[in-house]
């Protein structure tokens, strides 16, 4: 016969608290880590926008024209899904390839706030010629192509019309990027603030 008693053991609350606690360690450190890889993110990309919108104020003076910047918008949201550079040429506006298109990050919300009271048109554009028929005024009518407007005219000597600023923001974060017009060095600046919740 054996006298040799069999002890269940379990865990002790100590253990139990310890186990916690490291493990609601290792959470806010990954909750901490993600907050980090966005930020940088978001950071990376809002320099990316101000590399994209000063390439295209140098192509201006190095090229001697006017080159502007055009946004496709999403109908149902209103946002800005693509903006392309456009070159003033022939009284009109028209697309460029290069520099390539920007497409903003997912979440990113880009807006155009104008100081200047009364904004005029960028340059005066030429409606475009339609061929028309003796015929058919319909098709011809058809065949109207619409005029591109940009937002913002970057010149060839080295300013920008209209005065205005472009905000870019994301949601669900807290910062926020202002791209402005450094008239002292010809180049766009970008400063960031907290956005008031």
């Amino acid at each position: 016969m054996s006298s040799k008693q069999d002890h269940q053991r379990g865990y002790t609350l100590i253990e139990i608290m310890v186990v916690i606690a490291v493990l609601a360690l290792i959470a806010t450190v990954a909750v901490g880590s993600i907050n980090q890889t966005l930020n940088r993110r978001y950071s990376s990309e809002a320099e990316q926008f101000l590399i994209w919108l000063n390439q295209i104020s140098d192509m201006a003076v190095m090229q001697g024209a006017a080159f502007g910047v055009i946004g496709e918008v999403d109908k149902k949201t209103k946002k800005v899904t693509q903006l392309n550079a456009a070159i003033y040429y022939r009284n009109k506006w028209v697309k460029v390839s290069f520099p390539e298109s920007y497409t903003p990050g997912e979440g990113a919300v880009i807006s155009w706030v104008d100081d200047t009271p009364e904004s005029e048109p960028l340059f005066v554009q030429q409606q475009p010629e339609t061929e028309t028929s003796n015929n058919d005024s319909e098709l011809s009518s058809s065949k109207e192509k619409k005029l591109i407007t940009p937002f913002i005219a970057f010149l060839p000597d080295g300013y920008v019309e209209p005065k205005l600023d472009v905000i870019l923001r994301y949601e669900n974060y807290k910062i926020i990027y202002n791209y402005s017009w450094d008239i002292e060095n010809l180049r766009i600046r970008m400063d960031k603030k907290n956005e008031m919740l």
